[in-house]
């Protein structure tokens, strides 16, 4: 009898899926397992902080852990690559509204492809 953990399609620890979880601590999932509150764009979400910027850079820290980091052409951002190729991918400045935005790409049979927008909390 094997006594390994695991097997089929899990993921390997470290990778984005446990950082997930591991994040879910402070920054609550939803029933779907993603981040934030729905935004206005299909598959966009908002996280709301006084500190947008510095959200934004504690969540690719986190998310992106074990993976293989690179910056983006033109120093618009950073990527994280993981083994299965999942990835994260963090723009201090999006194209389309000027905050902070992540993208996360979660590979596997539950996995999840959707963006975040760090949003200056109103109030």
């Amino acid at each position: 009898m094997g006594g390994g953990t695991g097997g089929g399609y899990s993921t390997s620890p470290g990778g984005l899926s446990s950082n997930v979880k591991s994040l879910a601590a402070k920054y609550p999932l939803d029933s779907e397992g993603k981040f934030g509150q729905p935004g206005r764009g299909k598959g966009t979400r908002h996280v709301v902080s006084n500190n947008p910027e510095s959200t934004g850079k504690e969540f690719f820290d986190k998310l992106s852990a074990g993976s293989k980091v690179k910056d983006l052409d033109k120093g618009k951002g950073k990527i994280g690559t993981f083994p299965d190729g999942s990835t994260v991918v963090y723009r201090p400045v999006s194209s389309s509204d000027g905050s902070p935005a992540m993208n996360l790409v979660i590979k596997g049979p539950s996995g999840l492809d959707y963006k975040i927008h760090f949003v200056k909390e109103v109030g």
